[in-house]
């Protein structure tokens, strides 16, 4: 195994999604704690909340350094889509996890050979990321802890004998926005916990070791990020994301506005008459839905002059514009169509699919058909490189043009305005009373 993760190709592939993922997906990524990581080459578990699918273990090997090997554990089901696809997830690192409510009793069984490989892997110095909920939330919550994590800690710790420090450390991730692109990334890092104090605790009372670890690492970890609940969560996210939050400024780093937002929503929770704020909050975000606006919106009006402005610079940019859609307006709308129902694996798919299959394929075809035509072979060639970098003027363009077209819909709908906000001051008397 290690010496497979070492090749130039594995390196070359990592260097390639890194610097993909780092031009389009993150505007700032935030690191909390790194110096309590432990040694590349120690025994350790990354422990962490799961939110985002696939971009919670990319975000965190993207964090950590380049020249560092992570594997993590990834849902069984996976593995048996393509026999070439499970070879190239074993290559990257990836084992699979089995779950009762998705492979049954029996494929339970399946988990003593994927331990034994953890152990394996981890005893040879290559940390391992675990999400102890065993699937991923909705949103900014903390699901129920599975043992799992610890489990498979201990068996590690096992497997060489109890000589050996295994240590679990907890993390946290943060979102500002889970479904747009270019937005921005939290990771905090906890005290490592060392499984050393517990080995012969372990040998006598190995469950109630371990429920204990898996309670004190959920407790942290829910310490570390921002924890909605999972009730009423849609009206309370909108709260927390309206101009009703008074807890964040205007142009606040992540890490304060999730701090800021942890204490609007306790607030919210907290509040004697919650169930009326939530009931006005659904009615609110309907309302402003309908208008095809939003709070902030409502909240700042907009300069009539500085909209219209806004509007001829995008009229200005939109030749460039619709030049730089391609190919990315695939990329972004094809993978989405391959989801049913989670929603939080919609940048997971944009993601994955575009730099693995749709980049590489589109970039083959372009040349082959613009570069014969035109003759520009080497302008062509020099375009395609340029795709990733022209990607973020296309999405500049694209959000633009999307608060703009609610600052229209502001200016032009006065009356049904007028009631949202009376519905809004209405909350916030109630809220701030």
């Amino acid at each position: 195994m290690a010496e497979v993760k070492q090749t130039w190709r594995y390196k070359l592939l990592k260097r390639y999604l890194r610097w993909v993922h780092e031009t389009l997906m993150v505007r700032h990524r935030y690191t909390i704690g790194m110096e309590r990581m432990p040694h590349y080459g120690e025994r350790f578990f990354i422990v962490c909340n799961h939110q985002n699918t696939a971009n919670d273990p990319l975000n965190i090997v993207f964090t950590l350094p380049v020249s560092w090997h992570v594997c993590a554990m990834a849902r069984a089901n996976v593995f048996s889509v393509r026999p070439f696809i499970t070879r190239f997830l074993h290559w990257i690192g990836l084992l699979p996890a089995y779950r009762l409510g998705w492979e049954g009793g029996e494929g339970l069984d399946n988990n003593f050979d994927s331990f034994d490989h953890v152990a394996d892997s981890v005893n040879s110095g290559y940390p391992l990321i675990v999400f102890p909920e065993a699937g991923h939330t909705q949103g900014h919550y903390l699901d129920r802890f599975t043992s799992g994590s610890v489990r498979m800690a201990f068996h590690t710790a096992a497997a060489n004998g109890f000589r050996e420090e295994v240590k679990i450390v907890p993390t946290a991730h943060h979102y500002s926005d889970y479904f747009d692109i270019h937005t921005d990334f939290l990771w905090t890092i906890g005290e490592p916990i060392s499984l050393k104090p517990y080995y012969e605790a372990y040998r006598e009372h190995p469950n109630g070791v371990m429920r204990d670890i898996t309670r004190q690492l959920r407790s942290t970890i829910r310490q570390m990020m921002l924890d909605e609940g999972a009730d009423d969560y849609e009206a309370k996210d909108f709260l927390r994301q309206s101009a009703l939050n008074t807890e964040r400024t205007a142009g606040m780093p992540l890490p304060q506005q999730m701090q800021a937002d942890q204490r609007f929503i306790d607030r919210l929770r907290q509040h004697p008459q919650y169930a009326d704020i939530i009931r006005m909050a659904q009615q609110l975000a309907r309302e402003e839905q309908l208008i095809g606006t939003d709070d902030l919106t409502i909240e700042h009006k907009p300069n009539a002059a500085a909209t219209l402005l806004r509007l001829a610079l995008l009229a200005v940019l939109l030749p460039l514009w619709l030049v730089s859609l391609w190919p990315h307006i695939v990329c972004y709308s094809l993978p989405p169509r391959f989801i049913k129902s989670d929603k939080m694996f919609v940048n997971s798919y944009r993601f994955i699919m575009s730099v693995l299959f749709l980049y590489p394929l589109l970039a083959v075809l372009t040349f082959l058909v613009v570069a014969p035509v035109t003759g520009w072979w080497w302008q062509t060639l020099l375009w395609i490189a340029l795709w990733i970098p022209i990607g973020r003027f296309s999405w500049w363009y694209y959000t633009v043009a999307r608060q703009t077209r609610r600052e229209l819909n502001r200016l032009i709908h006065p009356q049904a305005v007028k009631h949202a906000e009376q519905l809004r001051e209405k909350i916030r008397n109630i809220l701030y009373e």
